[in-house]
This record gives C-alpha cells, sequence and structure tokens, in this order.
C-alpha cells in the first residue's frame, strides 16, 4: 500500500510541469545597481542583499535602481480592556528603475493581518521575519519587472 502512495505522489509532482519561476535566470545577463535607498531599514536591507544573488557586475547591461519602502504597523481590533488583538503590517514600495535612457516607475504594496504575541520578544521576531518576507515578494516583483524593460 505505501508503494501504490508513493508512486502515485511521485507520478503527480514530476508529472505537473512544475518549473522554477528563476531556472533560466542565470541566462539573464544583468546587473542591478542601487543607487539610492528611503524608507524602512530592515526592509530595504533584505531587497538589497537578495538583489546582490541576483545581479552579475560583469554584465553589460545595468539597470540603475531607487528603491522608497513605507512600512506601516496599523492597529486593528482591540478588546473590551483596550488591548490590541489584530495589527495590519504593510509595506508600500516604489522602484524607479533606469535602463538604456528608459525610466520605469512602479509600486508594490504587501500587506498581512497578525494577532498580537502575549510576549513582545515572539511578536518581535514574528514581525521581523514578516518583513523579510516582504522584502522577498517585493524582489520577486522588481526582477520581474527589470526581465519585462530587457
Amino acid at each position: 500500500m505505501k508503494n501504490i502512495i508513493l508512486i502515485t505522489f511521485l507520478f503527480f509532482v514530476l508529472g505537473c510541469g512544475y518549473t522554477s519561476v528563476y531556472k533560466d535566470l542565470e541566462i539573464k545577463d544583468f546587473q542591478i545597481i542601487v543607487t539610492e535607498i528611503e524608507g524602512d531599514k530592515d526592509i530595504n536591507y533584505h531587497i538589497k542583499k537578495q538583489i546582490n544573488l541576483y545581479s552579475n557586475k560583469n554584465s553589460i547591461d545595468k539597470f540603475d535602481v531607487t528603491i522608497v519602502t513605507r512600512y506601516k504597523k496599523e492597529e486593528l481590533t482591540k478588546n473590551i480592556a483596550g488591548s490590541v488583538i489584530y495589527y495590519k503590517l504593510s509595506v508600500n514600495s516604489i522602484f524607479t528603475i533606469n535602463f538604456n535612457e528608459k525610466s520605469k516607475k512602479v509600486t508594490f504594496n504587501e500587506n498581512i493581518n497578525i494577532k498580537d504575541q502575549t510576549n513582545n520578544f515572539e511578536q518581535d521576531a514574528y514581525e521581523k521575519n514578516i518583513k523579510k518576507n516582504f522584502a522577498s515578494s517585493l524582489r520577486q516583483k522588481l526582477i520581474s519587472e527589470i526581465l519585462s524593460m530587457k
């Protein structure tokens, strides 16, 4: 019975046509130069760090990028005692991409609703993880925009 389940699982996984989004990215030859950064330090740090992974320093095609991020933590709901139960975390980002005399300005928004943690240390760690995920999503969208300009 286990063999049948394993074979069925492998059949679906291997036959589904899954391919990585960045499978052919090594074929793409470009360099991303971050010329200016403004806004949330944590998110901007992670975006820039992740951009460097996809940037070829020896490439002829150079994209100049300006990054502006705005991070906001809003109270959504409170209990009867006035303590916050849910927060809304959101980031608004504006990327200005310059390439070969062309300029493109793109805006992306990400948000998530989270429950307040009783432990402040856990809350801070959770929010840092969410910021990292926001940065990863924004970097992915930025790379897609850059590839569409090429």
